[in-house]
């Protein structure tokens, strides 16, 4: 300590003043370690002319930067005077929103950060034992059907965020056994790819479903969907049976099933009986057509589209 203060005491009276303003805080942030910077404009590699930095006198240590002031709570700030300025007012409100705002959003996303973890379980085994369909709906009266009928009434949960989190989990799971290396989360995309994989190989034995997505995981140089298909490819397991519950293929069923339905319908459609029923009650067939006729004019537009590349018309 004392040879610290007499080479403090030996600088210059301009260095010595900037060490004392240092000590007392009077300094500017950038002053209070212009001891320390070499002639040259540099960065300093070590003290000026081999003088060690000076410690305080009572504990030793070297000072630091001045101590800001305590930060103010937010939640403590003083509303302005009534008869402030406008522009005060208005900027002291918009930050208690902005501020709110804020929290509000990440308690939503840990919110729902939470809920996914902790209910996707449950939610898989509902779909998966079909358990919903005991439950009667308060809409119909009667038992639900479907599961993402379920999951609108019973939860508020929309059919594509609970089928992403019923899809996610068997999917998760797997991974798990990785490690550090398992995702965190994944896309909407790399579900689907993943999940077709464990349902095409775990059709006779879940673990071996589950094998097989961390070796499509572990294989595939980047994670991205399209680098996860081309690892499917290249092993063989493209199954084109195994379709994924997203969106797509969720869509696509939905939409073969309205066909199936209105083949149905056709096949009951017999001229015979038209002729018939305009017989014994020209009104009531009159009113059929009108019903009908809407969706005859749609499907002639339909057929009237070019066929997609690589299909036919059936």
């Amino acid at each position: 300590m004392t040879t610290a203060n007499t080479d403090a005491a030996g600088t210059g009276n301009g260095e010595k003043g900037t060490l004392e303003d240092a000590f007392t805080g009077t300094a500017s942030e950038d002053a209070v370690f212009d001891f320390l910077k070499l002639t040259g404009g540099g960065p300093s590699t070590g003290p000026k002319d081999g003088v060690p930095p000076a410690r305080e006198p009572e504990t030793g240590l070297v000072p630091t930067k001045p101590t800001d002031p305590p930060a103010v709570d937010e939640d403590e700030e003083e509303e302005p005077a009534a008869d402030a300025p406008r522009a005060v007012r208005l900027a002291y409100f918009e930050r208690i929103i902005h501020r709110e705002r804020e929290r509000y959003k990440d308690t939503v996303v840990a919110a729902d950060k939470r809920f996914v973890e902790k209910a996707s379980p449950p939610l898989y085994a509902m779909s998966k034992e079909k358990l919903y369909l005991d439950l009667v709906s308060d809409a119909t009266g009667k038992p639900f059907t479907k599961f993402r009928d379920y999951l609108a009434e019973r939860w508020g949960v929309s059919r594509a965020h609970g089928y992403r989190i019923v899809n996610e989990y068997p999917v998760m799971k797997a991974l798990e056994p990785l490690g550090a290396d398992a995702p965190d989360k994944l896309s909407a995309r790399q579900v689907p790819k993943l999940l077709g994989v464990l349902r095409s190989r775990g059709k006779d034995d879940v673990a071996a479903g589950e094998e097989a997505v961390r070796t499509v995981w572990q294989q595939s140089e980047s994670k991205t969907p399209a680098a996860l298909q081309e690892t499917i490819d290249r092993l063989g397991w493209n199954d084109a049976e195994a379709l994924a519950l997203d969106d797509l293929s969720e869509s696509e069923r939905e939409r073969k099933t309205l066909v199936e339905k209105w083949d149905e319908a056709a096949n009951a459609l017999d001229p015979n009986k038209a002729r018939e029923l305009l017989q014994r009650d020209p009104s009531g067939a009159k009113r059929l057509l009108e019903k009908l006729r809407p969706f005859v004019n749609v499907l002639e537009e339909v057929s009237q589209l070019p066929t997609p590349k690589g299909k036919t018309r059936r």
